[in-house]
């Protein structure tokens, strides 16, 4: 692989789409994991899949014990393995900054209420999918709107 092979496969590696919520539904709809194609991926293997969100018109942004809830079922949805959780709640505001350590890497969580925004980064390693935790997400969170940055990290060490 030359030079201008892995400037390709880079920028190949960067997607991103805005997803309204019309109707009870996601407009378009939310990306899905993808099934699984190929040998099986080790714990830990590169490249890692990283998803960065923002929610915008969002509910849920000053409850730290429903986003707890909702950071722990997106670990269980994405079948990543959870070693630790910490939350903050900042005052006056009740902005809510929360972190689940994965085995996998992990998912965490800024809010600022007094605008109705969260942003949200999840990056997993290995077999797991950060896909997997969109359902979660969206329902502890609401959000009227949905931006959806995807990150494929390492393909320059995987395909060294």
């Amino acid at each position: 692989m030359n030079a201008s092979d892995r400037i390709f496969s880079a920028r190949e590696a960067i997607a991103s789409s805005m997803h309204w919520h019309i109707d009870g539904a996601y407009a378009p709809p939310l990306p899905q994991p993808r099934p699984m194609e190929g040998p099986p991926i080790a714990p830990g293997a590169l490249p890692g899949k990283h998803l960065i969100l923002e929610f915008h018109e969002a509910q849920a942004l000053t409850n730290a014990g429903l986003i707890e809830a909702g950071l722990r079922q997106a670990t269980a949805d994405a079948q990543a393995t959870l070693l630790a959780f910490h939350h903050h709640i900042f005052t006056p505001d009740g902005g809510v900054t929360a972190v689940a350590v994965l085995a996998e890497s992990h998912i965490s969580v800024h809010t600022w209420p007094e605008v109705r925004y969260a942003a949200l980064d999840i990056f997993m390693c290995g077999a797991c999918d950060p896909l997997a935790c969109l359902p979660a997400l969206t329902q502890t969170f609401r959000p009227e709107r949905v931006v959806l940055v995807s990150l494929t990290r390492g393909l320059g060490v995987a395909s060294a």
